[in-house]
């Protein structure tokens, strides 16, 4: 089977189970020295640049480059296709239907035919020529893992795009190296080279809410990597726009949270997020009822109706921009989800109501908040488990195009055509 031939079902078998994916790529005729990940999205006019500089400075290597691309509208993919025809070292794997950053470089990372992986950008923000330094370390056996850090000289941030991006840097790193005892420059840089065997030994482990990717890969790794850090220049955007906003602290707030908790109890970092949103829509939910009632002089009825519904659109808001946000529901779309998330949370306030009155009845001895307790641990579980099937299902809503695979990691190196 080749690459071109596989679809994601078999890829989730593959990322489940490591064995599997190495035997995957061990059928590949041809091994590079160096697999160059680069995950994309509308990066349509960097991929020509990047794959000359890459020729470059990685001349008499045998080098790979893999671009991992989430269906850019911009039609990024075409350029890595027609550059793939003339070029056996430029590979491509298209998603469809499922976007995130780590995730993308996990799947560039097990399709490599190398031993040895680099993980950059593809807006040429990173600068490529120390590539060469970070292989000969990784190579040397010095460490498993080197990351190239912006913040080793006094000018290599320079080209961050605004002071609130140097503000969310800084914050992050240093409650990285505080939270997860890293001693790091730059932990939540995205120019890193590790070896493959690393990326295997954290993958169990590794985090579904797809926070910084080098983080996680060295906190999940066990034993940990040995880590080195070479200093690097930060260059200012050529082309695109920055995808870095003031969630990603949010993004780190679950990703600790989930680390901290799973050593105990395997709780999945989105179920964290859903818990929390619907806890602040608890709160919302009084805070109109309450005043609708004593102040307005509304009707309870009416009140609580009201509530309800508004408090139910905050959950529902919340949880596409936040703990959805990699499959975020946009104009018409938006509205169906909502119709359906609504009907489905009505569901669970059935069941709250139900179990809660099972419990109580059945002991009636215990404090009655214990089994309202249970009841609404029962909705937030059910609400969870059905809105993330039905509204937020990665091809909820998605029309296939006519004669083409759902979903389809294309290599499209020489040989697979």
């Amino acid at each position: 089977m080749s690459w071109s031939e596989l679809d994601f079902a078999g890829f989730l078998r593959c990322f489940k189970n490591a064995r599997f994916c190495e035997s995957l790529n061990m059928n590949r005729s041809v091994s590079a020295s160096l697999s160059v990940v680069v995950p994309t999205f509308n990066e349509r006019e960097n991929i020509p640049i990047l794959v000359n500089r890459l020729d470059k400075v990685l001349a008499g290597q045998d080098w790979e480059v893999i671009f991992v691309d989430d269906n850019s509208p911009d039609g990024t993919a075409d350029i890595v296709r027609e550059l793939s025809r003339r070029d056996r070292r430029v590979r491509l794997i298209a998603r469809h239907n499922r976007r995130g950053l780590s995730s993308a470089v996990i799947e560039g990372a097990l399709a490599a035919s190398s031993e040895v992986v680099a993980v950059m950008d593809g807006d040429l923000q990173h600068d490529e020529t120390v590539l060469p330094r970070m292989l000969q370390i990784i190579n040397s056996g010095e460490a498993e893992l080197v990351s190239a850090s912006r913040f080793l000289t006094e000018d290599g941030a320079a080209g961050l795009s605004s002071d609130t991006r140097v503000k969310i840097s800084n914050t992050g790193n240093s409650l990285s190296n505080l939270l997860f005892r890293l001693n790091m420059t730059d932990p939540l840089t995205g120019f890193f080279m590790i070896r493959r065997d690393v990326v295997l030994r954290a993958l169990p482990e590794l985090s579904e809410i797809g926070f910084k990717v080098l983080i996680d890969l060295i906190v999940s790794a066990k034993p940990r990597p040995k880590v080195k850090e070479v200093a690097f220049q930060f260059r200012s955007r050529l082309h695109g726009e920055s995808k870095l906003d003031n969630r990603v602290m949010y993004d780190f707030f679950l990703f600790f949270i989930e680390k901290k908790v799973s050593r105990y109890v395997p709780v999945p970092a989105r179920f964290i997020s859903f818990a929390l949103v619907n806890s602040i829509g608890i709160m919302v939910h009084m805070a109109i009822l309450m005043p609708a009632v004593s102040l307005a002089g509304m009707a309870f009825n009416s009140a609580q109706l009201m509530a309800t519904v508004l408090a139910m659109l905050f959950n529902y808001s919340a949880n596409n921009a936040l703990t959805y946000r990699d499959r975020q529901l946009k104009g018409p779309k938006f509205y169906i989800g909502f119709l359906i998330f609504a009907a489905l949370c009505s569901v669970g306030i059935l069941g709250n109501i139900g179990v809660a009155a099972i419990i109580h009845d059945q002991y009636q001895s215990l404090f009655y908040v214990l089994p309202a307790m249970a009841g609404a641990f029962i909705t937030v579980v059910w609400n969870y488990v059905a809105t993330q099937a039905f509204v937020w299902g990665n091809n909820r809503f998605r029309r296939p195009v006519l004669g083409q695979r759902p979903t389809v990691l294309a290599d499209m190196s020489p040989e697979s055509n």
